[in-house]
């Protein structure tokens, strides 16, 4: 008696969407480390960058970005600061 062969199941690619968020996600990471001169501790606005919140979510999931909401009454203002990792992604990258 033999036993039957079982093909294991290939692994799936990400998404293009998934890729495409993870690139925009660096690209914010980049952006922001420009702006801020790679200071550890600045903050930067998010709304002169000009991202989609989307790309903002996708670098905060990625534990690339901490993004902290200000308010003074009904203008809100979204700013960002680069973790540790982001600002080692955003060095390796702007080699």
């Amino acid at each position: 008696m033999s036993k039957p062969f079982v093909i294991a199941a290939a692994k799936s690619k990400p998404s293009r969407t998934a890729e495409a968020s993870d690139i925009a996600a660096r690209y914010l990471v980049y952006k922001v480390y420009d702006a801020t001169n790679g200071d550890p501790g600045a903050w930067q606005v998010l709304g002169k960058i000009g991202e989609r919140l989307e790309t903002v979510a996708r670098a905060v999931e990625r534990g690339w970005i901490i993004v902290q909401e200000e308010g003074v009454g009904r203008i809100k203002v979204q700013s960002g600061l680069l973790t540790e990792q982001g600002r080692r992604v955003a060095r390796r990258g702007l080699r």
